[in-house]
Order: structure tokens, then C-alpha cells, then sequence
């Protein structure tokens, strides 16, 4: 999802940044110790049993042993009581959005300060699945060359769609003229024919799109226009041969069927609008084609929250207070489109559920994505609301957690991903919280450091929160 009030301000202007929420240590160490510490196993989705020491140096996992290993030099972080779980993944973001509600921008959209309020939240990994092209790959080189502090980011680029598909028909909409003539074709490449997309992919391609989303949505009143299969298979087919996969918004079983059948790789929602037909569960079953919930979203969208004490901690720590005295102002009149859009995502909330209890259920792999930046969805504290309430439709915390890890990682790395995972030879993205998470879900949000890359992150809450 996103909202054209959200894409209009990040091309007005350059904004000043806000103090980091976080920040590299000055030693730039790479190597340290947890000591006493209980690990997560992210492809059992359970704890190890008893408690262990683990060994980073030069920013990998090089030992997870009995406590009381030797250690002589490296800095020595007490896990006592506390638990370790690799860097969470997500892999729906909007990484040059803002949680600001429509119509009520205040602050501009500031890229680098999302970023840093991912790594707060111990969110060491994310995929941007819709922005403005080629800026969010600019974005992904700053972040891989060190230049600037982030998670490691995937990104999809701009969203292909009919003319006239989501979310062009809301750019066009929302955005002023003076505005419009510039987000529209750097947001979205709206193809007409097969001819059309195949054409769109191979002009994006120089960019080196880590995937292809595409955009299959009839909106609230389903009616606006939709990628046909036959487009959506040049789309799939045309990234398959360059080796990029492809993942689709959609609102409607009968849309994620469309999906399924043009081959695309995962969906994205599941869907939002209406319970899925035992025969589209097959299908995705069949396909082997993952799919990513975003229940929080649909809930935050459909029935947003009434005060800031609804908040989690979590989202109160990394939230500016200005968006959020904005979301919570009484309410203006609302645009009718907003209106119906938000009737019909309360609607479907039992339908969202049973979604994923029928998905699970057929064995379809889960993965966990919050759609943040969008209104009232914040960077890094959002997938932890995300997973908060995919243990309410019926996961276990552990599986919930699996899905933002091990799972996540696999369909970003592929088997050989060397993050998502507590083990010798990976990535030290790594998240230290107290308490058990694989217990309560709740305790995710008591972060006592995040690791990024082997480096302990300086970590502080947003002035005034």
C-alpha cells in the first residue's frame, strides 16, 4: 500500500534529519561475546536448550558454545535472563513514506531517519516493496557502501500496474498537477499490454531490482482497473529470465488466483479485502508461493487507534511526537475513497484471520511485513506489531518470530542466506531482548541491544517520547 499524501511530500523538498535513533560506536569494534545467553533456533522456531556463549568476530558468528568460553579481548555483553534471536526481516516496507495520516503531512518523509528507526527496533534487514525510481537505488547503494546507517535494504522500485491500477489511480487523485507529472512514472510503470511490461522490465533492469512488484488490486469498490494474467505472466516471465522474482499486492481471492496463475514468486497481503476460497488456498499451496499477511495494516487502517496509549512501547520509542499528535487530532472530515476504503478494511478483519489460520493450515509459507511507512504504521516497531497480531490469528510466537527470521532471510537469500539465522558462519545481525519472546510475544519489544553487521549499535529513544 501507499498513500499519495505520503509520496507528494517526499519530492518537495529536502528535509533536515532528526538526531539518530541510532549510531556506530566510535571503536568500530566487529567482535564480541554474549555470555549466559538463551539462543533462538529460527528454523525450529524454539529456544536451544539451556543457555550458551556466542562468539562474533570480524562480524560473523564464529562459536556458540557452553558458558564459559574463552574470549580474552572482545567485548563481553551480559545475556543473563535475556534472550538473542537473529536481526529481524522485513520484507514489506516504504522506506521514503511517513506514518503521518492523510492530510495531515507536518514533518517531511526523512529516508535516513526510517532507516535508523528500523535498526532501533532490531530490524537489521528490510525489503522496500514500492518507491520512487531510481532514488530508493541510489538509497540501497549509500546503505551497502557504509555511506549511510541502515539495514540492509532490498528494493523493488516502482510498482507495475494496468493504467489506471493501484496505486496510480491514487497518485492521480491525491497528487497536485505540479506534482503529479513527476511521482506518477517514477512511482509506477502502468502497462497496457504484455508488449507493454516486458518492455517496463527490461528498461528497469539496468537499476538491478532485487524483485518486481506488481500491484493486482480492485480497490474498495473494485473497480479500478486490474493487470489482466496474460500481463501479469510477461511481467513474471520477462523477471524470471534475468533472475529477478516477483511479488504482488492483491485485495481479493479472486485477484490472488490472477497472481498464482500469471507466476508470480509471493503475495503480498493475503489478500485484504475478502476470506480466501479453498481453492485459491490450494492454488497458492500448489504454486508453492509465499505469502505475506500484513494483518497490522488492514487493522490500523480499517479501525485506527484511539489514543497513544494504544501504542506498544516499542512504537512510542521510535515515534516523532509530532506524527504522533497528529494522528491521534480529532479527526476532519473524511474523503469519501477514505471513507470506503476504511469500511472495507474493518469489514474483513475476521476474514484476514481465518486467511491466515487457512494458509498455515495448507502449509503455505508465511513471512512477515508490516507496510511501514504508511499512516499510522512506524519503521522497525510496526513488524512488531505485525507479528503481535499474526500470533493472534493463530500462530505460535515462535512461528511468528521464524517468519521475520529464517523465513524472511530465505526468501530474500535463498537457502544459502547467510542472515536470519544464530549460527557459525552467518551474518552477526543479531537482537538481544529480555525476557522470551518464543513465550510472549510482547517481550520482542524489550530490545537491550541490537547488532548490526558484529557492531553494538548506540541505541536512544526520539526527543520528547
Amino acid at each position: 500500500m501507499i498513500r499519495a499524501s505520503v509520496v507528494a511530500v517526499l519530492v518537495l523538498a529536502a528535509c533536515a534529519h532528526e538526531p539518530a535513533l541510532v549510531s556506530r560506536p566510535a571503536n568500530g569494534a566487529r567482535s564480541l561475546v554474549v555470555r549466559n545467553v538463551r539462543v533462538f533456533d529460527a528454523p525450529h522456531a524454539a529456544l536451544l536448550p539451556g543457555d550458551h556463549d556466542v562468539v562474533v568476530r570480524d562480524g560473523r558468528i564464529a562459536a556458540i558454545a557452553e558458558p564459559g568460553v574463552a574470549a580474552a579481548g572482545l567485548t563481553q555483553v551480559d545475556g543473563r535472563g535475556a534472550t538473542l534471536l537473529p536481526g529481524l526481516v522485513d520484507v514489506h516496507t516504504h522506506v521514503g513514506s511517513s506514518p503521518n495520516p492523510p492530510g495531515k503531512v507536518g514533518a517531511l518523509p526523512d529516508a535516513q531517519a526510517n532507516l535508523a528507526a528500523f535498526l532501533y527496533a532490531g530490524v537489521t534487514t528490510v525489503l522496500d516493496l514500492g518507491n520512487l525510481s531510481p532514488a530508493v537505488f541510489r538509497e540501497r547503494d549509500r546503505v551497502t557502501s557504509g555511506a549511510e546507517l541502515g539495514p540492509r535494504l532490498y528494493a523493488a522500485g516502482p510498482v507495475f500496474t494496468a493504467p489506471g491500477g493501484h496505486p496510480a489511480e491514487v497518485l492521480r487523485a491525491w497528487l497536485p498537477w505540479y506534482l503529479r507529472w513527476y511521482v506518477l512514472p517514477r512511482a509506477t510503470r502502468e502497462v497496457a499490454t504484455p508488449a507493454d511490461a516486458r518492455a517496463a522490465v527490461t528498461a528497469l533492469l539496468p537499476e538491478h531490482p532485487d524483485i518486481l512488484k506488481l500491484a493486482i488490486d480492485g480497490g474498495a469498490t473494485e473497480d479500478v482497473p486490474r493487470l489482466p494474467v496474460e500481463t501479469i505472466s510477461a511481467i513474471t516471465v520477462a523477471g524470471h529470465a534475468a533472475g529477478v522474482r516477483s511479488i504482488a499486492h492483491v485485495g481479493s481471492s479472486a485477484e490472488a488466483v490472477d497472481a498464482v496463475r500469471g507466476g508470480v514468486d509471493a503475495l503480498a497481503h493475503s489478500p485484504w479485502r475478502d476470506e480466501l476460497t479453498d481453492a485459491a488456498v490450494a492454488a497458492i499451496a500448489a504454486a508453492r508461493v509465499a505469502v505475506v499477511p500484513t494483518l497490522a495494516i488492514w487493522d490500523v487502517s480499517g479501525e485506527p487507534r484511539a489514543r497513544p496509549d494504544d501504542l506498544l512501547p516499542i512504537e512510542r520509542a521510535v515515534a516523532r511526537a509530532d506524527v504522533v499528535a497528529a494522528l491521534f487530532a480529532p479527526p476532519a472530515p473524511t474523503d469519501p475513497a477514505i471513507a470506503a476504503f476504511m469500511r472495507a478494511a474493518s469489514a474483513a478483519h475476521d476474514a484476514r484471520r481465518r486467511n491466515v489460520a487457512k494458509l498455515h493450515a495448507a502449509g503455505v509459507v508465511l513471512l512477515a511485513g508490516s507496510d511501514a511507512c504508511n499512516p499510522g504504521q512506524f519503521p522497525g516497531a510496526a513488524l512488531h506489531l505485525e507479528l503481535a497480531k499474526l500470533v493472534e490469528a493463530g500462530l505460535t510466537p515462535g512461528e511468528a518470530l521464524r517468519a521475520a527470521t529464517w523465513e524472511n532471510a530465505r526468501f530474500l537469500g535463498g537457502d544459502a542466506a547467510d542472515f536470519g539465522v544464530v549460527d557459525v558462519g552467518k551474518r552477526a545481525d543479531l537482537v538481544l531482548v529480555a525476557g522470551d519472546p518464543t513465550t510472549r510475544i510482547g517481550d520482542l519489544g524489550q530490545i537491550k541491544a541490537v547488532v548490526l553487521d558484529g557492531t553494538v549499535l548506540e541505541r536512544r529513544t526520539q526527543p520528547g517520547m
